[in-house]
Order: C-alpha cells, then sequence, then structure tokens
C-alpha cells in the first residue's frame, strides 16, 4: 500500500495502522497451510473505526484504482482453514475490541439441543470481538453461567472467530454450536454502518423489507433468494448434527416460528458478510460436578453402537482420540507440566499411574472414549454412570471413573491441546489440516472410517484422529513434509476424494472449522450449482463488491490453494 493510502488510513481512524515487518509476518499466517502476507494491519479502537475503514474502502474503490483493497477481519488467529488471512487490509479486534460488557442471569426458558435434551438459557452476555474465551469464560462462571459452544481451543481462541466459524466442540452434542447461543449482533454493513442484526418476527420483516434503505434492500434480497429457492435449500439442509459449510440459509426462514433470523448469514460467514462489533450470547447455567467415564476400545466397529446406546442418558460428552495422539500426548508429556511447580509435578505424575500400568498390561487402546457426565446432583451423576456402565459390558472394553476434577482434567488436556502438541513439536512431518474435520451420522462411522483409512493408507500417510465422536465429528490431521513435492500433489488430489467420500455417507466437510481457503473450492461439489449460486447471491446481497474477506465462501479455486499453499508456522 503506498505511502498516500497510509497517511489517509491513519488521518481518518483513531486505532493503529501498523506495517511493521514483525506484525505483518505474524499475521500472515494462522494454523492452516497457508500464508499470506498484507499489506497493512488495522487495531481498531472501536465500531467507529470500523465503520469509518469500511466507507474509506468504498470511497478508494469509487474513486478507482483501488480495486483491489478489501478487508479480513482476524481475532486470536487460531483459523485452520485459512479464512483470517488477506493480502490487503488485516482488521485485528485483539489489541483494543476486547472488552466484556455484561454478564446478567436472566430466566429466558428453555432451548433443545441436538440430541433433544431441553436445557434453561439462564444469562446473557454483551461481549466484544477481541475477547479471548479464557478470560470470558472466567466472568460467566463467577455467575454460574457458562457458553458450552466453546471449541477445544478454548485456551486460545477469541469469540469473534467463533461466532464467525460457527465454532462448537465437546459439548456440542448436547448444547449444540454457535448459530443456538448467538441471540444478537452488531455488525457493520458494506455501506460502512452499524447495525443490531436478531431474529423477528413476519411482520416485522414485512416492514423491513418496504425500506429504501441500504438494510432494506438487504433484508428484501434475502427474503427472495430464500424464497425463490424454498424447495433446493431444504433440499441441501445438512443432516449431520453439525455443519459450517457454506452459509447457513436453511436456518434463516423458521417456518413453525415464523421468524426470520439474519444473524444465521453472519454466524459461520467467516467475516464474508459483515463485520461482527458486539456478540450478545445465550448463557446456560454452571453446574457443580461432573465425573468423567473413560472407555478403552481397540475396535472402531463398535464405536458408533456404543454412542447410541450412551445417547439414551444425560451424556455431557462423548469424545474420542486414538493410540497416536496418546502416545504422543506421552512422549510430550513434560508440556503438560509447564508452570505446575516441584508438588504440582508429582501430584499430576502420581494421577497418571494408572495409565501406566493400563498400557504395561494391556497395551496401548486404539482409540481412547471420554464420556462425561454433569450435575447439580452428585447421586444423579452416580446412577447415569452405573447405567452407562451396564450398556458398555457387552462390548468388553477396559474403562475407568474419574470424580477427581484432577484426574479428569489430564484427558482433557490431551484431548483440547493434541493439535498444538503435533504443531509445536513435529519437525520434518508438519501439522496439514485440509480434511480436519469432516461430519458424518453417527451410524456411518465404521463403513465411512475404513474407506477413509484406505484413502489415507494409499498415499501412505502418518496421521491422528481425534475429536467429537458422539456428533460424528473427527479431526483427521495428518502429519507431512512440505519439503517433498509430492505434499502439494497429494493434497489437490486426496481432498476431492475424502470429500466425495464425505457426500456418499451423507456427511459434511466441515462441521465447525469452516470453509476457508482450503476447502471453498469444493463448496459445488458437496452442494451442487445450484447451492453454489444461491451462496453467490447471498454473498452479493451483502457485499455486492467484495470487500470483506474475498475467496472465503464464494470464489476460490484449487489455484488459490496451490499459489498460497506454505510450511504451517513454526510456534
Amino acid at each position: 500500500m503506498d505511502q498516500d493510502l497510509l497517511l489517509q488510513l491513519k488521518n481518518t481512524l483513531e486505532g493503529d495502522i501498523e506495517t511493521n515487518a514483525d506484525i505483518l509476518e505474524s499475521h500472515s499466517t494462522d494454523y492452516s497451510i497457508f500464508k499470506i502476507k498484507p499489506k497493512v494491519v488495522v487495531f481498531p479502537r472501536h465500531s467507529q473505526d470500523i465503520q469509518k475503514l469500511v466507507k474509506w474502502v468504498q470511497e478508494k474503490r469509487g474513486e478507482g484504482g483501488c480495486g483491489d483493497i478489501n478487508l479480513t477481519v482476524r481475532a486470536a488467529g487460531t483459523c485452520m482453514s485459512g479464512g483470517s488471512l488477506n493480502d490487503s487490509i488485516i482488521i485485528d479486534t485483539t489489541r483494543y475490541m476486547n472488552e466484556i460488557l455484561e454478564v446478567s442471569q436472566q430466566d429466558l426458558g428453555f432451548q433443545t439441543g441436538p440430541t433433544e435434551h431441553r436445557y434453561p438459557i439462564s444469562g446473557l452476555a454483551r461481549v466484544s470481538p477481541g475477547v479471548y474465551y479464557r478470560d470470558f469464560e472466567k466472568e460467566t462462571t463467577k455467575q454460574g453461567l457458562v457458553l458450552p459452544c466453546f471449541p477445544a481451543s478454548k485456551n486460545l481462541c477469541a469469540v469473534g472467530g467463533m461466532v464467525a466459524n460457527n465454532g462448537a466442540g465437546e459439548k456440542s452434542l448436547k448444547y449444540g454450536q454457535n448459530k443456538d447461543f448467538v441471540q444478537e449482533l452488531k455488525v457493520v454493513l458494506a455501506d460502512g454502518n452499524e447495525y443490531t442484526v436478531k431474529s423477528i418476527s413476519k411482520t416485522e420483516l414485512e416492514v423491513k423489507v418496504i425500506e429504501d434503505t441500504f438494510e432494506g434492500r438487504l433484508y428484501r434480497s434475502v427474503w427472495n433468494i430464500i424464497k425463490r429457492n424454498r424447495e433446493d435449500i431444504e433440499n441441501a439442509r445438512p443432516v449431520t448434527s453439525k455443519n459450517s459449510s457454506g452459509y447457513l440459509v436453511w436456518d434463516v426462514w423458521n417456518e413453525e416460528s415464523q421468524t426470520f433470523d439474519l444473524t444465521k448469514l453472519i454466524v459461520g460467514a467467516q467475516g464474508t458478510t459483515a463485520i461482527i462489533t458486539e456478540i450478545t450470547y445465550k448463557l446456560v447455567p454452571l453446574e457443580k460436578f461432573s465425573n468423567l467415564l473413560v472407555i478403552f476400545a481397540n475396535s472402531i466397529k463398535d464405536l458408533p453402537a456404543m454412542v447410541h446406546d450412551l445417547k439414551k442418558l444425560d451424556v455431557e460428552t462423548i469424545e474420542v482420540y486414538d493410540n497416536h495422539t496418546f502416545t504422543f500426548a506421552v512422549k510430550f508429556f513434560g508440556d503438560f507440566l509447564k508452570d505446575k511447580g516441584f508438588l504440582g509435578i508429582i501430584k499430576y505424575v502420581f494421577n497418571f499411574l494408572p495409565e501406566l500400568f493400563l498400557v504395561l498390561f494391556g497395551g496401548v487402546p486404539k482409540f481412547v472414549m471420554l464420556v462425561e457426565f454433569v450435575s447439580n446432583d452428585p447421586k444423579e451423576i452416580h446412577s447415569e454412570i452405573v447405567e452407562a456402565q451396564r450398556y458398555i459390558k457387552k462390548y468388553k472394553v477396559r474403562s475407568r471413573v474419574l470424580e477427581k476434577q484432577s484426574q479428569i482434567e489430564k484427558y482433557w488436556n490431551i484431548r483440547r491441546d493434541s493439535f498444538k502438541l503435533l504443531t509445536d513439536h513435529s519437525k520434518k512431518l508438519r501439522t496439514t489440516p485440509f480434511i480436519d474435520d469432516t461430519v458424518v451420522p453417527v451410524e456411518y462411522l465404521p463403513d465411512y472410517l475404513l474407506e477413509l483409512v484406505e484413502l489415507l493408507e494409499e498415499y501412505k500417510l502418518l496421521y491422528t484422529i481425534a475429536g467429537h465422536l458422539g456428533s460424528g465429528n473427527l479431526h483427521i490431521i495428518p502429519l507431512m513434509d512440505f519439503n517433498n513435492p509430492k505434499t502439494e500433489e497429494i493434497i489437490l488430489e486426496l481432498s476431492p476424494k475424502v470429500y466425495k467420500l464425505v457426500k456418499k455417507y451423507h456427511g459434511s466437510m466441515t462441521a465447525e472449522h469452516n470453509d476457508g481457503l482450503i476447502r471453498t473450492p469444493f463448496l459445488s461439489m458437496m452442494f451442487g450449482e445450484t447451492m453454489t449460486q444461491v451462496f453467490k447471491e447471498i454473498k452479493e446481497a451483502f457485499d455486492e463488491q467484495y470487500i470483506f474477506n474475498p475467496k472465503k465462501k464464494v470464489g476460490a479455486t484449487m489455484k488459490d490453494i496451490k499459489n498460497h499453499m506454505v510450511q504451517p508456522r513454526q510456534n
């Protein structure tokens, strides 16, 4: 970006305008396999800065000669699909737009999750997009509340990225994804003004669509797209319990409640439709007690049947990781001991003695299942676990019941930190998230995984498996050598083969990590040409000039993947 434009930006905004080489380098990568260097990084101080920035870009484009200026919002930079990367202007919200504005207890009735479990909504929180989830959770727990749709990267990610990716994690089996907990959003649209977006009634919609304003035209365009393509949209609705692929057009109009919710085209949109400036989240009660049933299995075949049985109970989570993940965690056990102090280390090592004996006498299990039960009543948890043990007895698997938090946490550390451990410690072979987030209905998992493993073996890949077994959402992370010229070829060849297999088993190519640059070229394979055109129309209804995060959701090609693929960053 030339000096005149930079000077204009500095005179327009109150926030920081950075072109420092280290800043540009740090914002050239996320947790994906891409590197794209921006021209400038903007740290806005408030939503007014974002409004001014959008209007400035519109003005420069209108003057001609600046058609390549665009905006990509970034929070913690933990995206695994390349969604937070751009070669123009990056907007980083973590420096200043990181306020927890309000957390309050409120009785908002009940909500129903993917397993038909009804749970109360007992509070609301207003938060800026640059707030780290770990800080947010500290504040909500003070009032006995929690946002249950946090991802495995809960200690690293920020809430803006959670919303933009429609993130979810270990509790999604019971509660759902970010789209289910966003009550209201404040956003800057492509006209450079800030709006409040939330679910509205049909009567309110009828008023909106006749307004001769940017907002009115947007509502009118989206409503017409949905009406015109209603049958195709409904037929394309994913049958999986989780999905972050495409725009969530099937969730905008609710026929039963006669409501229209434009937040569904902002949640999971990766900043391609609007720039989020404030989030209002629904919260659930934080239950006091939890126990973990750890199941050690040596066959994938029995896992879906076990999940089917366990789902009959009030299960909070059903997670899994494989023997490669377990072995890797043992190899780099020291990472879990950081900052624990001498006594803490002794206690932590002592807690792992049962696992040592387990491995010595029974070998490393192929899969470790984590089944969590939570309640305010310990007796209720006990009875649920007794019933769960009765269910799994016929599968002849080993298991342990953990009640102490220190014992429970060691297993969650492995599950939550598995990707970061791989990223930090892989040397020649690097984490390569490109088929990392597939989801299929649980009943298809054995056949799907069998064929998937055959594909991976065909390319002689080393990989780990971890994820949300209860939802059929597994994270397959290959470890690859980016100095090998065949790596690029394998990624480009294997991706469509995996997504063809996902479609065969009625799945989605991304449950929670989103499309980004790595999966956008395959959206037509996943949804067909008609729906790909619907996504394009949705994008252009919001952002006709493609100012917001171009080549995500719409417009990326295999060539874009190839051009930006590099060795993942060294942490």
